[in-house]
């Protein structure tokens, strides 16, 4: 019954702030730990049990952040652990921050606005001259694709946010100037509103751009909001245009994924030390004990008295 609730837990089954979730590692170590330090204590006494689980536990403990933290043959780098107690999983993730013209975080990117500078990620690589096919093979390709498409997501959430019911969250003016465009352009036949009424389209590809002062990845998107009715059927019209073509920008933050791995390292580093200190003493003890039993002086037998 226990190893099923820690599977469950461990497997996301039961949810994170469910008791279960909160006490599966905890319990876990218990067993684990308990388990191997009984049997030590059994042959070498409470301390030198405690000395010799902490060196070896800590020790690969260790090891393990080393392997976390630089990779191994078949070990990625910064895997592992991805975040500090009281942190979201992505604190240290890498991530792209939108912004767009004229904001403060524009100010820190000079020149930034310019869409002269930017090219599609094919020939940011030099990979212009590939075919398709080809282009898809080539893994720096694949990568920085996928990381575009995560800045496009990005730069169009706040482009236009919308709430669970495909609702825009526009201000009052933004919303009366698209509102304006999509009644010029209403089809005559249009008796309703498509759901949701407002949305986007992408204009073109995205594309990226090295910024030169600060060495920063920043990624460019035009977009276009768009209107939506429907004919007496429910059947929606092609999607209207409204506001004006508008340029977003985003840009890219490596993050620091080898943190978490770090702390870990460290610190297991220095519990090992600690461990293996005791270890030593406690070692050095027994060596002093067995010597004092060894110089002990024999008693000398007295002669019987003639």
């Amino acid at each position: 019954m226990l190893e099923t609730i820690l599977f469950l837990a461990v497997e996301e089954a039961i949810p994170a702030d469910h008791p279960a979730s909160i006490l599966a590692i905890p319990i876990g170590l218990l067993f684990l730990s308990g388990s191997v330090y009984v049997l030590l204590w059994s042959n070498y006494g409470a301390k030198k049990a405690g000395a010799i689980y902490g060196t070896a536990f800590f020790g690969f403990a260790f090891l393990l952040g080393v392997f976390w933290w630089f990779g191994a043959p078949g070990i990625p780098a910064n895997t592992g652990i991805d975040h500090l107690p009281g942190q979201a999983q992505d604190h240290y993730s890498p991530r792209w921050f939108a912004f767009e013209e004229g904001s403060p975080r524009a100010e820190f990117f000079p020149g930034a606005e310019n869409l002269d500078n930017y090219a599609p990620a094919e020939e940011f690589l030099g990979l212009g001259d590939l075919d398709e096919e080809a282009l898809q093979d080539e893994p720096a390709f694949g990568q920085l694709a996928g990381r575009l498409g995560q800045a496009v997501d990005n730069m169009q959430s706040q482009f236009l946010p919308v709430d669970d019911n495909g609702v825009a969250q526009i201000g009052v003016s933004r919303r009366e100037a698209f509102e304006e465009d999509a009644a010029a352009e209403r089809p005559a036949d249009a008796v309703g509103r498509a759901q949701p009424f407002f949305n986007v389209q992408r204009i073109g590809d995205p594309e990226v751009y090295e910024h030169p002062e600060t060495g920063v990845l920043i990624a460019t998107q035009t977009f276009q909001a768009t209107a939506t009715f429907t004919d007496e059927d429910g059947v929606p019209f092609d999607p209207i245009p409204v506001g004006d073509e508008v340029a977003w920008f985003a840009f890219f933050d490596p993050g620091a994924e080898w943190i978490p791995s770090a702390v870990w390292t460290a610190i297991s580093f220095l519990l090992f030390g600690l461990s293996l200190l005791w270890l030593d003493r406690l070692e050095m003890r027994d060596k002093r004990l067995a010597t004092i039993e060894v110089e002990e002086p024999e008693r000398i037998a007295e002669p019987i008295a003639q």
